[in-house]
């Protein structure tokens, strides 16, 4: 079963959590993704490196277009937006959770089939750990 094998030391956020901080906490925990959770501990979303780099890619996309046209300035509304911007406005919200008494082969079947890298899990809908492969390698090479 999951909660077995599954990390339970969870960096989590709150859907009003800036992507400044966001990026601060990739940067400094160096993980690939936060799960999202409401008040309660429900899981509501996630945000990974990927949805961050959207938006630098956006910022470095105006930049590079400023540069051969000064007078535009988008770039800068970007940068405030960057600043400014909260997690539930570019988080993934349609997120694979699965109850923490659900058997590994699952967990693995589902990762190959939807191509993610880590699943929340939850006991009676509030988080309580994540899975990832990382997880599954150490399950099977004790």
């Amino acid at each position: 079963m999951l909660k077995d094998i599954m990390t339970t030391d969870v960096i989590t956020i709150s859907p009003e959590t800036s992507l400044k901080e966001v990026g601060a906490i990739l940067k400094r925990d160096r993980v690939s993704g936060l799960p999202v959770v409401d008040k309660d501990g429900a899981v509501v979303g996630v945000i990974t490196l990927t949805d961050m780099l959207r938006i630098l890619d956006q910022i470095y996309h105006w930049k590079e277009i400023e540069r051969r046209v000064p007078e535009i300035k988008l770039s800068d509304m970007f940068e405030k937006e960057k600043a400014e911007a909260k997690v539930k406005s570019i988080m993934t919200k349609e997120v694979l959770v699965l109850d923490e008494s659900s058997p590994i082969d699952e967990v693995m079947r589902l990762m190959f089939d939807r191509k993610v890298h880590t699943i929340p899990v939850t006991r009676n809908g509030k988080l309580v750990g994540v899975v990832g492969k990382r997880d599954l390698i150490s399950a099977c090479f004790k």
